[in-house]
């Protein structure tokens, strides 16, 4: 099998995440890619440096896509070029998973609305209700914490998806009723302290929402959850390869 990772971060997120001595996201897909199929060929698409018009979409058979930093509602080249990349790939009508940004572009080219949420998710996303059972959920409690972090949200679902997770503050994951298309607003691919090891390179942001102990608490939990769900963390996306 032939996947292709679409990097959702533009240049300059990249260059921050080098500068924070971070992994990129990328690279936790390819590690469930590789670990659940041995025999998997993965790529990287980067739509601010392949050419992403003449680019052979067609000799992949899976598609997934990362997490960014953008607002997808906003007019510019990288959503631009994100949203061609995505037309094109569900148009060949293969499966396609998306976390976060992901499920944000997909959604977008569905026609449906994303918006600011009033509450934010910092580091993880909470009381995450599994509504409707799903093959991807197999084997996981109805309610869980999971990674997460983000400033928008689906507002509105298309009628071709159904809600299968969520939480009081945002659809949590979307299924479309007929293609093998999965998404979620959360991050089952990253490490809770992955997410804390960036909020902490960002810290004097989350120090206008947070006072110092709250935020060094807040990243302190999200060693322990990490310790706590290494192996029922990623469960959704291994079910959904399995399954692909």
């Amino acid at each position: 099998m032939k996947y292709l990772i679409v990097n959702g971060m533009d240049e300059s997120h990249d260059l921050e995440h080098e500068k924070a001595n971070s992994q990129f996201q990328y690279t936790f897909f390819r590690e469930i890619i590789t670990q659940t199929d041995p025999n998997a060929e993965v790529r990287v698409l980067h739509t601010y440096a392949d050419d992403i018009n003449s680019f052979s979409y067609d000799d992949y058979d899976v598609f997934m896509w990362t997490g960014g930093l953008g607002n997808i509602y906003l007019s510019n080249q990288h959503n631009q070029n994100q949203l061609k990349v995505c037309e094109k790939i569900l148009k060949l009508e293969k499966p396609v998973w998306g976390s976060c940004w992901g499920l944000q572009v997909i959604a977008t080219c569905y026609g449906d609305k994303i918006t600011k949420t009033e509450k934010f998710e910092f580091g993880f996303a909470e009381n995450i209700e599994i509504i409707k059972n799903h093959y991807v959920y197999e084997n996981k409690k109805n309610y869980f914490t999971a990674p997460g972090h983000h400033y928008d949200h689906l507002e509105k679902i298309n009628s071709e998806f159904e809600i299968i997770s969520q939480n009081e503050i945002s659809i949590q994951s979307i299924s479309h009723k007929n293609k093998k298309i999965f998404c979620t607003q959360y991050h089952p691919e990253l490490p809770f302290n992955f997410i804390g090891k960036l909020m902490k390179y960002w810290k004097n942001n989350y120090l206008k929402i947070f006072n110092s102990d709250e935020f060094d608490n807040r990243l302190i939990l999200l060693n322990q959850l990490e310790q706590e769900n290494y192996f029922n963390r990623r469960l959704e996306i291994e079910n959904w390869l399995k399954n692909n």
